[in-house]
């Protein structure tokens, strides 16, 4: 028998992943915060210093640097997977709400797996889930520079951090280090943006995705009644 999926309020869900994402968040601060601290502690010394000579207390800043740049990263990998369950939720409620599916395991995982092959198209997934879950007659006009910056912002701070980690491989001088610091402390402020707009986005889609239920329920219990008479 060919039936709705189940439509789920996701706005618990979508709290506690907007949550997680302050872990990241934190340690960009962090690593902003710190990695000026070391700037600073480098900018009085030779540019072609080599970074075998520099004294204990740089060099423990320096690692302190790297440890949090390798936290951020695997934290913003596990949010990635809050993320993907989100995504994966979402488009099932689009399922539940606009088209008819059966319910079933097998579709489930066909539909899950579906979203990494559609990996590439990701902002124009998310882009139709706030147009099209705006319910019949509500004035509501998504904003329309949200998704260039939450795309543009993920793929600049991955750029940024895979710069900085080349040039770590082979940074030898004070010099080569403070390349790395500039691309990473750029990373910092783009994984920011990303994180805030990817909030702002996730929450709008959950609200108009619950309107959109609403308004589904109210029609069809109007029909229900308009039927019985």
């Amino acid at each position: 028998m060919t039936q709705r999926y189940p439509f789920y309020d996701l706005k618990k869900f979508t709290w506690i992943t907007n949550l997680v994402s302050i872990i990241p968040a934190t340690l960009c601060i962090v690593g902003i915060i710190h990695g000026i601290g070391t700037w600073q502690a480098l900018a009085v010394m030779d540019a072609f210093l080599p970074l075998t000579a520099l004294p204990d207390d740089v060099s423990a800043r320096l690692l302190i640097d790297t440890h949090v740049r390798e936290a951020q990263v695997a934290s913003t990998l596990v949010l990635v997977l809050f993320y993907t369950y989100w995504v994966y939720f979402s488009v099932r409620n689009m399922l539940a709400l606009f088209e008819k599916h059966t319910a079933s395991t097998w579709q489930s995982i066909k539909l899950f797996f579906g979203l990494f092959a559609q990996l590439h198209k990701i902002t124009r997934l998310i882009d139709s889930m706030r147009y099209q879950s705006i319910p019949p007659g509500h004035e509501h006009e998504p904003v329309k520079w949200l998704l260039p910056v939450w795309s543009l912002s993920l793929v600049s701070a991955n750029v940024c951090k895979l710069t900085a980690v080349y040039l770590m491989v082979d940074a030898l001088s004070v010099a080569d280090f403070r390349s790395v610091a500039l691309w990473a402390f750029a990373a910092y402020v783009l994984y920011l943006i990303f994180y805030a707009v990817t909030a702002r986005i996730t929450f709008e889609v959950v609200w108009l995705q619950n309107l959109s239920h609403e308004h589904r329920r109210t029609v069809l219990t109007q029909t229900s009644i308009d039927s019985s008479f």
